[in-house]
């Protein structure tokens, strides 16, 4: 049977895809300098043109997003420039750029607003965020290392954070997120992790265990028998 078109977008590519990864780091890159610009000072200035009063948060708020931002960009970089194996599609950067730019800008126009005083809520969120960043960072660096080795060239990667859920870096996205939201202190920014989550059950976990069930066969449906979806043994 062929494959779907949504699967075969994303993960039926082999090309290194150089053009479209430049590009999508690019807009990252973008995003970030916008999330800057909002954080320090822009805000207001935004505010005016649209004829709000929007005045800056304080600077911990506003550091803590900048720094958080940027730690996710670096991420996100290093991720599309190394470890990223399948090819990149001019349809995926269209898709997933806008995104990009929604979720920078709209992360710092509400945590560079929100003037309420840094808390509990402020300090899990930090939390969440670190936690969520090394789940899916360190699942990748294993995964990369493990792959770089001749013998394991072709096999299905099974070790590490892998073995407790089947998408680690899926999951710490959704966590590091939610950490990013209650960094803002608004709680409409919650609805960014919530459509992450839906995005990843409903789209992306089903294409790519589509194709890892295709390209790996039987040792993906033993893997899959015994290792949840997305949440440790829970789903």
């Amino acid at each position: 049977m062929s494959k779907a078109p949504a699967q075969q977008r994303m993960y039926g590519l082999t090309e290194r895809s150089t053009a479209q990864r430049v590009t999508l780091v690019s807009v990252n890159a973008c995003s970030l300098a916008l999330a800057w610009w909002l954080l320090t000072g822009g805000a207001t200035v935004a505010g005016g043109w649209l004829g709000h009063l929007w005045i800056g948060a304080s600077p911990p708020r506003r550091l803590a997003l900048a720094l958080a931002l940027t730690v996710y960009f670096v991420r996100v970089a290093g991720g599309i420039l190394v470890f990223l194996r399948r090819g990149i599609s001019w349809a995926e950067v269209l898709t997933v750029a806008p995104w990009v730019l929604l979720l920078n800008g709209a992360l710092a126009l509400a945590g560079g607003t929100n003037r309420g005083a840094v808390g509990v809520v402020f300090l899990a969120g930090v939390g969440l965020f670190l936690a969520g960043s090394w789940i899916n960072s360190f699942a990748e660096y294993q995964r990369h290392r493990w792959k770089q080795r001749p013998e394991n060239r072709g096999k299905l990667y099974t070790e590490g954070l892998f073995q407790f859920t089947r998408h680690p870096n899926y999951l710490g996205d959704v966590i590091l997120f939610t950490g990013l939201s209650l960094m803002t202190g608004r709680w409409w920014t919650g609805l960014i992790p919530a459509v992450m989550l839906c995005g990843f059950v409903f789209a992306n976990i089903p294409a790519l265990d589509a194709h890892l069930a295709e390209h790996y066969g039987a040792a993906f449906e033993q893997y899959a028998h015994r290792t949840r979806k997305l949440i440790p043994f829970v789903y």
